[in-house]
């Protein structure tokens, strides 16, 4: 194209900038070309190299305009001219790659793609910006034309889009493309990681993985590893069921490496163990380990240095490690296509999913996943391997994932009958009354001690009695209700603690139950359902097989009858408790109360499921598999429940001037940093805070004002009203008084 003759600079103007070295237009054109072509071949669409070459050499064509330079503050949109010069001039127009270098800087929001008269209008608005000043600037005369020409390319691109298999190709090559765009906009072409991509070696993860049972102190069981290698010859899918010890993750890592991935993706359902699965995968393999989670970018901040820490957060972001590991609400938003997401989908394409102790998901969120995997794989060749495992699978949860997936079925649920770690006996009194507590104490001077609770005002109580009334040293708290950076200090603290031979205790809730790889000596529970009891019961006598003493203590909690958000109903908190009873002098093995978990059906509201594919039905008619959508719609939200279903996450008030602080700061990072502080709470505390008026805001940032609730460092979010005897006790985080 001559530029000249239509007033524009030359291709060689810069185009970016970083630490003083200057980048020319064609120079960042040509590294995209050459990231997009291995990022291409690894998912096996180097075919359509050619739509990469378009978008690439068209979508920062806008800066060439003379008034665009690297060095102002504020710039004309290059984009809206990329676009226009784009529809004027090319010689094979296409309305996707028309809209996609149009909205190359943003979500692909569906509102303006529709060849309507507003929308055209609202386009040309922004084209004739981009042009203002220049040779190309459009007269007032020129308009109606080009509002007909809009609304044409509109009306192409509806046209287009009916085929939805082209619409996923398009949407991953854009991901592609905007992955290569910013890397090469942050300079970090050669950066070794695309060296690491699909590079494992299976003979050098097997050893690694011997290394690393031996430096746990256990002895490699060359019979159980042979099992693996068997259920890895397995063609297709895989889930398998096994007790806890048993080898899982190896197993499963096994199964994956002989799939030959190009991605790894291991998918936890809670948080809490991502960082410690990543230290086990990273001495596992030999390639580049990332998490992927809401606060990923926070850890990396806190981990990374200043020259390599933006790099890092956008790979972590992307799933463009070998190896990612993350949770399920990132894979499920990832295939609906929210906001950004497209950056991250593409990776899903011939990748090997492990999905750990799956029975822990919201079945909403993998009711959806499940539906997108088949639709993916049938429709639009994304060829995903799934491999799910579970400690205390339940037959119902298999059937369904039959529905959608052609699995093979390993179960070694008959392991559970050569164990028999635990021996409970079941306590009519409450967890916190003296009786119960002292009998933690005096197990604390023989070994180490779990004690869960069912909620966090209990769990707190119980720790706030073991330590000022019982006089316990080594007393530790943990539950969901902390601000991300005290709740990471607490895991670093719980390693150091959890290595002591006895004395030590740890009191928590539920978040114990899937999250926590250390084997206590003795277990204090209050009664749950069977399943939540089960994992509970596999924190105790982790290494071994067999106790001849009773090594658990399971409560009935009195405050059931007085709450009325008890997580639990206290219909079937009354009928476990019984039926524990019954079973007390029956457990020779744990596979006993594993069969009677598996007898009793799970109910699953069949209901919700057919709302969950209304919205999928409606999502594929309004996103077409290629716009984006936005995580504020409501239905949405209601439908995916990813986390707790009744919290949220909110600033405590005593945190509002440290918000304040960072934002009028001239700090990189701010939202990262502000993140630390965000804590889950639970939904009704926002709705009563809400009718009262004491929601506050920060630069958009929710605050909760309610002086009900206070925040301390040692003991979490909680309720003044439910633990106000032992008010004096607490310290409670007072809120600074300057601004810097």
């Amino acid at each position: 194209m001559d530029f000249a003759s239509l007033g524009l600079d030359s291709i060689s103007k810069v185009s970016h900038k970083k630490n003083g070295i200057m980048k020319p237009l064609y120079e960042h054109i040509r590294e995209i070309k050459q990231i997009s072509y291995l990022l291409a071949k690894n998912h096996d669409l180097l075919k359509f190299r050619d739509i990469i070459d378009v978008l690439a050499d068209w979508h920062d064509i806008g800066k060439l305009n003379p008034k665009w330079n690297i060095d102002n503050d504020k710039n004309p949109p290059h984009s809206a001219l990329s676009a226009y010069l784009y529809l004027n001039h090319s010689e094979n127009f296409d309305p996707v790659l028309f809209y996609l270098i149009l909205k190359h800087h943003s979500h692909l929001n569906s509102h303006n793609a529709y060849p309507s008269v507003p929308n055209c209008r609202e386009i040309l608005r922004y084209i004739t910006r981009a042009t203002r000043g220049t040779k190309l600037e459009i007269s007032k005369k020129d308009v109606n034309a080009r509002v007909r020409q809009i609304y044409s390319a509109l009306m192409q691109l509806q046209e287009k889009l009916r085929d939805y298999n082209l619409n996923v190709v398009y949407a991953d090559l854009f991901g592609i493309f905007k992955t290569a765009d910013i890397i090469s906009a942050m300079f970090e072409e050669n950066n070794k990681v695309f060296d690491e991509i699909a590079n494992f070696s299976k003979s050098q993860t097997e050893s690694n993985i011997k290394e690393y049972v031996s430096s746990k102190g256990l002895k490699f069981d060359q019979n159980r590893w042979r099992i693996f290698c068997d259920m890895a010859n397995t063609k297709g899918d895989v889930l398998f069921t096994a007790p806890t010890g048993w080898g899982k993750t190896f197993a499963s890592l096994t199964i994956a490496l002989n799939k030959n991935p190009r991605h790894i993706i291991y998918v936890l359902p809670t948080i809490t163990s991502i960082r410690k699965m990543k230290d086990t995968l990273s001495r596992v393999f030999n390639c580049r380990v990332e998490e992927n989670y809401y606060f990923a970018d926070v850890e990396k901040l806190r981990e990374g240095n200043e020259s390599t820490v933006d790099f890092d957060m956008f790979i972590l972001k992307s799933f463009m490690s070998p190896v990612t590991i993350t949770t399920l609400d990132q894979i499920v938003l990832s295939f609906l296509h929210v906001g950004k997401y497209f950056l991250k989908r593409f990776h899903f394409r011939n990748s090997v999913f492990i999905f750990d102790e799956f029975h822990a998901y919201p079945i909403n969120g993998l009711y959806i996943l499940l539906n997108f995997i088949k639709k993916f794989n049938e429709n639009f060749g994304y060829n995903i391997k799934s491999i799910f495992m579970s400690a205390t699978s339940h037959p119902d949860l298999e059937k369904l994932i039959e529905e959608y997936i052609n699995i093979v079925k390993f179960e070694f649920i008959n392991e559970y009958e050569k164990k028999r770690r635990y021996l409970y006996s079941v306590e009519p009194s409450d967890i916190t009354d003296d009786k119960s507590l002292r009998t933690v104490a005096k197990k604390a001077e023989e070994g180490n001690v779990l004690v869960l609770c069912n909620t966090v005002e209990k769990a707190i109580k119980t720790y706030l009695l073991l330590k000022n009334e019982y006089d316990l040293k080594r007393v530790f708290l943990i539950h969901s209700r902390f601000t991300y950076r005290d709740r990471r200090n607490k895991e670093s603290q719980l390693d150091e603690l959890s290595r002591l031979s006895k004395g030590f205790v740890l009191v928590s809730t539920q978040v114990a139950e899937v999250s926590l790889d250390v084997s206590f000596d003795y277990l204090f529970t209050e009664v749950a359902p069977i399943p939540s009891l089960i994992q509970r019961f596999g924190r105790v006598n982790r290494y071994s097989d067999y106790t001849k003493s009773v090594n658990v203590s399971i409560f009935y909690p009195k405050d059931i009858d007085e709450s009325k958000r008890y997580p639990y109903k206290k219909g079937e908190i009354k009928a476990t408790f019984n039926e524990l009873i019954q079973l007390e002098d029956e457990i020779k093995n744990e596979l006993i109360l594993i069969k009677r978990f598996r007898e009793n059906p799970l109910n699953l509201d069949q209901n919700e499921l057919k709302e969950i594919k209304r919205y999928i039905e409606k999502w594929e008619n309004d996103t077409k598999y290629f716009f984006s959508i936005d995580l504020t719609d409501d239905e949405l939200n209601k439908l995916l429940k990813f986390r707790d279903t009744n919290t949220a996450l909110i600033i405590p008030k005593c945190f509002r001037t440290t918000i304040m602080n960072i934002l009028s700061s001239n700090e990189k990072h701010k939202l990262q940093k502000i993140k630390e502080y965000f804590t889950p709470v639970p939904i009704w505390w926002i709705v009563d805070s809400l009718n009262q008026g004491l929601i506050g805001e920060v630069g958009n940032i929710p605050i909760l004002l309610n002086s009900r609730f206070q925040y301390s460092h040692e003991i979490g979010y909680f309720d003044t009203e439910r633990l106000s005897e032992f008010l004096d006790q607490i310290d409670i985080h007072q809120e600074e008084t300057s601004i810097l």
